[in-house]
């Protein structure tokens, strides 16, 4: 096929770097397919991606969603600061048989039919296969109640027997069984990129996990994860009246432990991770030498295990925020369609069921002062919330953003995992009206993105 106009001039004889020029100024999914054309423009295709020449305008955020309505196992981004949708031209494999567990500088994180990771480029097919699942320091290939192929997860607790020369803990209970397929629904909490995966080992894949949000992480080309042991922490056995504090020996980094990990974000400033608790700690985490170096650099907020979920984010002008999301069950006039199968596999499915957004908080963190400082506008920003790496961009970017806004997906993994046929929450929360309203106020009722998997945020990339 020939690149022509109406009157029927043709441009496949343009000069290659004009032709790359072209491609620039495009939105990555428009530039793929700009590149299928001819050979002329797939060879300016190519060339833009072998001298990895970046767009010059930046890419907007994405809601990337599997839609049936397409095609079998095709995928499709919404892009709320133009209103248009497109098709993505590579999938592979197809999404709805992958659920979407972060994204970070355009690339997905999946989890396959043996709940191993891969990344995943949405925009060109590239895929990375990151560690197994059983080269986690506390997961074995076991068997089941029926002998069966399953997963055994150790849940090493903080005061078990740590082993010094092996560096992970013995424990003396029975393990945790998972079945191979849907392991990935309890193993997964949180994936965060620090780069993107076409940057090779200068990638850090960081991972929070069960048990209570550990954390491990792994370079690309690794074949194991790699445990960020606690310095010390607390534990609770069932029937237990109170929490046990302990020092973990031998190979600890220096990473406090209290309750869990919830989420995570990388400082390409700091160069640093930030690990956020759920009591609403911090401490950074530094991954560029021989070994891990946790530090404390906030201390817990009193009353702050309220919200649903809590975010980790920062600003362009280099403050770091806390997100709380505040949600609750609601009633909804409209029951979804649930198989029957489905009804007597998961049971106490419930069609009129919904999980939505009743407030959303945010905090700047003051480091200096020990404290979480209330902001009640972000007039020159906007908020990406969901499985992906939280964003918070500049509207003057992106004019066909909402200001003082937060583009909301989908992430409440008991939710999600246990609920697949109810609606997904998608939309835009206003923080001057504090509320949500529809991400396009358009028919039918029934988005195509509020199914399963979860959509998810992501800036389209060729890289």
């Amino acid at each position: 096929m020939e690149p022509a106009t109406e009157d029927g001039r043709d441009w496949s004889g343009l000069p290659e770097d004009l032709v790359v020029n072209f491609l620039r100024e495009m939105h990555v999914a428009d530039a793929v397919r700009s590149g299928a054309v001819c050979t002329s423009w797939h060879a300016a295709y190519a060339a833009l991606r072998l001298l990895r020449v970046q767009s010059s305008t930046r890419q907007p955020p994405c809601l990337l969603y599997a839609s049936d309505a397409l095609g079998p196992g095709a995928a499709a981004l919404h892009c709320p600061a133009t209103g248009a949708t497109l098709q993505v031209p590579f999938t592979l494999p197809p999404l709805p048989r992958r659920p979407l567990l972060g994204s970070g500088h355009g690339w997905l994180v999946t989890a396959d039919e043996k709940s191993n990771l891969h990344i995943l480029n949405p925009v060109t097919g590239d895929q990375i296969a990151l560690p197994p699942i059983t080269a986690m320091h506390h997961v074995k290939m076991g068997t089941d109640e029926k002998g069966d192929p399953a997963y055994n997860v150790y849940e090493n607790l903080p005061g078990d027997k740590f082993n010094d020369v092996e560096g992970r803990y013995e424990v003396d209970t029975e393990p945790t069984i998972l079945d191979i397929d849907d392991a990935h629904e309890f193993m997964y909490d949180r994936v965060v990129l620090s780069a993107s995966p076409s940057a090779g080992r200068a990638c850090v894949v960081l991972l929070l996990h069960m048990p209570l949000g550990e954390v491990s992480f792994a370079r690309l080309g690794d074949d194991r994860w790699t445990w960020v042991a606690p310095r010390k922490g607390s534990f609770a056995r069932l029937g237990d009246g109170r929490w046990t504090w302990v020092l973990a020996p031998g190979k600890a980094t220096g990473l406090p432990w209290r309750y869990g990990y919830c989420d995570a974000m990388y400082s390409a400033a700091h160069g640093l991770f930030y690990l956020l608790q759920n009591d609403a700690s911090m401490c950074s985490l530094d991954l560029s030498g021989p070994s891990p170096v946790a530090c404390e650099v906030f201390n817990s907020v009193p009353k702050s295990g309220i919200p649903t979920t809590k975010y980790l984010l920062q600003t362009p002008a280099g403050d770091i925020l806390q997100v709380w999301r505040y949600r609750d069950d609601v009633v909804s006039l409209l029951p979804v369609d649930i198989p029957s199968y489905y009804m007597d596999v998961e049971g106490d499915q419930d069609p009129y069921l919904e999980l939505n957004t009743v407030d959303l908080q945010i905090y700047k963190v003051d480091f200096p002062g020990q404290r979480l400082e209330l902001i009640k506008s972000l007039p020159d920003y906007a908020l990406f919330l969901g499985l992906n790496d939280s964003m918070c961009l500049s509207v003057k970017d992106f004019p066909g953003l909402k200001t003082n806004s937060a583009y909301i997906s989908d992430d409440f993994f008991e939710y999600v995992n246990c609920r697949k046929y109810n609606r997904r929450e998608v939309g835009i929360w206003s923080m001057a009206e504090q509320g949500m309203s529809k991400l396009v106020d358009v028919s039918p009722i029934i988005y195509p993105w509020l199914t399963w998997p979860s959509p998810i945020w992501t800036q389209p990339s060729i890289f």
